[in-house]
């Protein structure tokens, strides 16, 4: 399945920037364009990606200073910040986990997980300026607000930004879009649940999701909420009969959303849910984590054998 990407104008000086097939470590980023400077909306995970994006902008950037807001702290968002020349911004949350993620150097981690990943030029950056419930941001005659969605979602640092003359969402990773499966390890079911409700409410004409195609309207938000309601509901089921996480998310029939990309998700998803039946605190970090996620590698190869 392919869909339209590279940049692309969604109004007049608000790009989104989409990659094909928005699987692991390939993600959307965002720009909008003012007349004395730009505002660049999440990095990549390597160079290669960097570059194309700053290959594409060229000639349409406007003027030297850039900001370079980061939705959340996940390395496809944030690991080529140092690329960009620009000041970077973000929600306090995500500057405290990349500094904790890059004492232990995680980096290395992925790349031993999946090796077929090109990795180039990540690293590790903290951002200049942090805030903790919003920031209003002013370029030429547009505002541009930047929101904490307020609770655990997809991370516990999650933030839009919203482009309300223009109509127009950059969610992060709050949302992929079909036929990207939805991720919430890190973060929680019941956060992201109601934050695709409240990306909703703001009935936005287009929404530029974390990973996936480009959105226009609300049914790819609708999606993304069905599977995960969907996902805990099962996932009680199981959990009530007192069956493990990964007995539990295997013996789950995915139905419609079994040709979603990267379906091994299920594995970290109901692993949170399961924090969540539990009564731990929404988004705590998981005492398994290194477990749930050999089960999800271990998950994604049997898919491969099937």
């Amino acid at each position: 399945m392919s869909w339209q990407s590279g940049l692309i104008e969604v109004d007049k000086g608000v790009y989104a920037y989409i990659q094909q097939r928005g699987t692991w470590f390939i993600s959307n980023a965002g720009l909008i364009v003012g007349r004395d400077f730009s505002i660049i909306i999440d990095s990549f995970t390597n160079e290669s990606m960097a570059m194309d994006f700053l290959s594409k902008a060229k000639g349409i950037m406007a003027g030297s200073t850039r900001l370079l807001i980061n939705t959340h702290y996940h390395g496809d968002h944030t690991w080529t910040n140092h690329l960009f020349n620009a000041l970077s911004i973000a929600h306090v949350n995500t500057r405290r986990l990349i500094e904790e993620e890059s004492k232990l150097n995680l980096i290395n981690l992925y790349k031993h997980l999946f090796p077929d990943v090109d990795f180039t030029g990540a690293r590790y950056s903290l951002q200049d300026v942090v805030f903790s419930d919003s920031i209003t941001l002013y370029i030429g005659d547009k505002v541009v607000e930047v929101r904490y969605i307020g609770y655990p979602a997809h991370t516990i640092g999650d933030v839009y930004v919203y482009v309300p003359d223009s109509g127009i969402v950059f969610t992060g990773d709050l949302l992929f879009a079909e036929p990207c499966t939805p991720f919430v390890l890190f973060g929680s079911v019941k956060g992201s649940i109601e934050a695709l409700d409240h990306l909703a409410s703001l009935n936005a004409d287009t929404y530029i999701p974390g990973h996936g195609p480009l959105v226009h309207g609300k049914d790819a938000l609708y999606r993304a909420r069905d599977y995960l309601t969907y996902i805990r509901d099962e996932a009680w089921k199981r959990f009530k009969e007192g069956m493990p996480y990964d007995r539990a998310a295997r013996d789950i029939d995915l139905e419609d959303y079994n040709n979603w990309f990267d379906k091994e998700r299920v594995i970290g998803n109901v692993a949170r849910a399961y924090s969540e039946f539990r009564g731990e605190p929404l988004g705590s970090p998981l005492s398994n984590l290194n477990e749930v996620i050999a089960e999800m590698i271990k998950y994604r190869a049997e898919v491969k054998l099937s």
